[in-house]
């Protein structure tokens, strides 16, 4: 059986639909039922408020941290609900499982922007990202930060816990505001558009490949940190390029410049990938080019 904790972000759906389809049972806790995969159990909780049932949580082989907040800049999630749910919360029950003596694998997952504000065409390894000291812009990245240094230097290695740092996601079910589908959205109904510069270089993964790859680290009985970078590396204007010749359309330059992010200062994220391309050296990712063409029967 799996937990999935946090519901109908793109993560735990991706997450539920994958164990779906290989006919793993799956128990969900959070907000909101999941709505795009079936579930063997829906324990509705407010994450922040109400506490978690560590016994029945811990029942399960595998579970999969998929909750965060300040991922989604236009919902100005506050400070407290960042820290709660992105650090506090995941700590929290890795120290409970650990107490319980939970013998399955527990699932968390950083991020890319944990490396702060650079522009070196470098690529960090997990000592690397765990150890950044370069500015970063928000509370998220900090959050992100000081779960993954958590992970790095805690003292008790008995629970077996798999942290997994990930690029910028996408997929047809991600949020519609994010550059591709507001890209794709706006272009098929003609309505006006404005980027930033579109410098930023990062690496692009297909959601629906990471929880593949993790069950495969699972498996293999894994843990640790581990960087996941996928194969693809694209800048935003790049991106944007992509989807304008999907649809054969011309790309207005005028559009670039426009608009402005907060995370304009870190130009270059990118992760070295070669730990987990070392134990799966064969996986077939995803291409952005083939999964536009979901985008397209979404919007």
């Amino acid at each position: 059986m799996i937990s999935i904790v946090g519901t109908n972000g793109l993560l735990a759906n991706e997450f539920g639909l994958f164990f779906n389809d290989i006919g793993l049972d799956v128990d969900c806790y959070g907000r909101r039922e999941p709505v795009n995969h079936k579930f063997n159990k829906f324990s509705k909780l407010d994450l922040i408020n109400d506490n978690l049932d560590y016994n029945a949580l811990s029942k399960s082989e595998v579970i999969i941290y998929a909750c965060g907040a300040g991922i989604q800049s236009n919902l100005k999630d506050s400070s407290a609900s960042i820290y709660n749910l992105n650090t506090f919360l995941p700590i929290n029950i890795y120290n409970e499982l650990n107490k319980i003596n939970f013998t399955g694998t527990f699932v968390t997952f950083g991020s890319c922007f944990e490396i702060g504000n650079n522009s070196s065409e470098i690529k960090f390894t997990e000592t690397e990202v765990s150890s950044s000291s370069l500015e970063v812009p928000n509370d998220y990245c900090v959050s992100k930060r000081l779960l993954t240094r958590f992970v790095s230097s805690k003292c008790c290695k008995s629970l077996k816990h798999l942290h997994i740092i990930l690029p910028t996601i996408y997929g047809e079910n991600e949020a519609s505001h994010r550059l591709i589908p507001y890209t794709v959205s706006a272009l098929k109904k003609n309505q006006d558009m404005q980027f930033t510069s579109g410098e930023q270089i990062r690496q692009y993964l297909y959601a629906g490949d990471v929880p593949k790859i993790v069950h495969e680290l699972v498996l293999s009985k894994y843990s640790g940190i581990y960087n996941l970078a996928g194969e693809e590396t694209y800048s935003v204007r790049n991106i944007i390029e992509k989807i304008y010749k999907f649809y054969d359309f011309p790309l207005d330059e005028s559009l670039f410049g426009k608009a402005g992010r907060a995370d304009v200062g870190m130009k270059n994220l990118q992760l070295d990938g070669t730990l987990i391309e070392s134990i799966i050296p064969f996986f077939k990712y995803s291409k952005i080019e083939e999964v536009l063409k979901l985008y397209d029967k979404c919007y």
